[in-house]
């Protein structure tokens, strides 16, 4: 019986290994296989992904055949495309936007350009331009927004409706632009105080000189009253300058010269009127 027993374990045990290696065999086809698709099919995406690439950047449905603007005032969209390089017919996928962009700020009266892709032949371009808020002489009149930049020159046919600034050169600004912009927002900024007080209607800005130590001199109306408010306490200037307008109605006088800038007595208000100034003339 120990014999038989014997016989029978090795039998038994032989039968396990040839089950073994049969499962084992198996199991390698099934993963050779599974290795077998996976790479049939990074193949076969590889040679899609080179196909559906070559379609997208060949394919005429993707050809640029509008330009949507939006924003436009004063620039010229046929400009705007000539400056960003990006042509009708060119692809949609290979258009350099970042590079058009900065390319059609490069406009004098373009601030930002942004530049979108519509799906599958539009660009939309979206223009933020300067807004002139006032005139400077810097050799030749030049527009200036409301950050006090000098963007343009004034050609024949634009506007010059517009307050101008004076008391920076062309040299000064030149040799020192964000101190000219600082200067050119001061004056802005006091002139936009000049509005909220309510005071334009009554007498428009005409002008406004710059003096780094004087201050700003206003000049207001055709008749270019002379203003001398000097620095700080706009507010407060102004205030007391509706005032004096209310007077001068009252009195049915006319201002020439009008001085706020008094440094020992600020609340102080000096005034020559134009017919004294007449007098003395004769």
């Amino acid at each position: 019986m120990v014999v038989r027993g014997r016989k029978n374990r090795r039998r038994i045990d032989q039968t396990a290994v040839r089950a073994a290696a049969v499962g084992f065999a198996a199991r390698a086809a099934r993963f050779l296989g599974v290795l077998l698709a996976l790479g049939a099919l990074a193949v076969g995406a590889a040679w899609g992904t080179r196909h559906l690439k070559a379609w997208l950047f060949t394919s005429p449905t993707f050809a640029i055949e509008q330009f949507a603007f939006e924003g436009i005032e004063h620039a010229e969209e046929a400009e705007l495309i000539r400056l960003g390089g990006i042509r009708p017919g060119d692809n949609i996928f290979e258009a350099d936007l970042a590079l058009a962009e900065r390319a059609m700020a490069a406009h004098p009266w373009v601030e930002q350009a942004t530049i979108d892709r519509v799906y599958p032949r539009k660009l939309k371009v979206q223009i933020v331009e300067h807004q002139p808020a006032a005139l400077t002489d810097l050799g030749g009149l030049y527009y200036v927004n409301p950050s006090g930049k000098a963007f343009k020159r004034l050609v024949p046919g634009e506007s010059a409706d517009l307050p101008i600034l004076r008391g920076v050169g062309r040299e000064e600004y030149s040799a020192a632009p964000e101190d000219g912009e600082a200067l050119f927002k001061e004056a802005l900024d006091a002139m936009a105080l000049y509005r909220e007080a309510g005071l334009e209607p009554r007498a428009e800005v005409s002008e406004i000189g710059i003096d780094k130590l004087e201050g700003l001199t206003f000049f207001l109306g055709d008749d270019a009253v002379a203003v001398k408010l000097g620095q700080g306490e706009l507010e407060k200037k102004f205030t007391r300058l509706g005032q004096l307008f209310d007077e001068l109605s009252r009195r049915g006088a006319r201002a020439e010269v009008i001085r706020l800038d008094n440094r020992t007595r600020p609340g102080w208000v000096a005034v020559q009127l134009a017919e004294a100034a007449q007098r003395r003339g004769q």
